[in-house]
């Protein structure tokens, strides 16, 4: 259960028009990806709060009404947007080296060298961030679909650890994704890039030290 009692589950189901729902089965989806993309062009040109579904239908050449065919609001495109985004740009499955260090080795590796268009777009996502601060419903999507994978991917690491005693078992690590991704966001905030170099100092220096930490009492 999402902030202000907002289902993040139901949230995505909706946004996704997924099987499940009445919207899924009669979606052509293959305007989907220009209706996105013109989303994420919008968002970089005009900022979230500027944005209107007008012109985001303007951008994609379809009707207003095929965007609300998939999406019921504004956020719900816009979250869904940044995950078209982040799928196509990062890791999907989390690595399993067979050691702790080997798998984090194999995250930094797996970091795509952004070009102008990306960083771009990776503003455009801490913007949107911004305005997920005022509206309930665009924060549990951007959790759900923008954020869960690559919490997941940390946490499958993780656990992977833990399994082979590489970690305490009694650890709490409900925080250590968390403290990955939160320094990647600050680090876009203040304009400098999140290439693989820093993110291996984040791995190597931060995460790692921190989740193989002893247990305390």
């Amino acid at each position: 259960m999402a902030a202000d009692g907002v289902d993040s589950g139901m949230v995505a189901r909706a946004h996704r028009g997924q099987p499940g729902t009445n919207l899924g089965r009669r979606l052509d989806r293959s305007l989907d990806a220009a209706i996105l993309d013109a989303a994420l062009e919008g968002l970089a040109e005009q900022g979230y709060d500027r944005m209107s579904m007008d012109d985001l239908a303007s951008r994609a050449k379809v009707g207003k009404a095929a965007i609300y065919r998939r999406w019921p609001s504004k956020a719900a495109v816009v979250a869904e947007a940044i995950d078209h985004w982040r799928r196509g740009r990062g890791p999907l499955e989390p690595p399993n080296t067979g050691t702790l260090h080997g798998d984090i080795e194999a995250l930094a590796g797996l970091v795509p060298d952004f070009n102008e268009a990306d960083l771009s777009t990776i503003k455009v996502i801490v913007g949107v961030a911004t305005a997920a601060m005022h509206n309930p419903v665009l924060a549990a999507a951007l959790d759900d679909l923008a954020l869960a994978a690559p919490r997941q991917i940390f946490k499958s690491v993780l656990d992977h650890a833990v399994a082979r005693g590489e970690i305490s078992a009694g650890r709490d690590l409900t925080l250590v994704p968390d403290v990955a991704l939160g320094l990647n966001i600050l680090r876009v905030m203040t304009g400098r890039p999140v290439d693989r170099v820093y993110v291996r100092r984040v791995l190597e220096d931060v995460i790692l030290p921190l989740a193989t930490a002893p247990a305390t009492t």
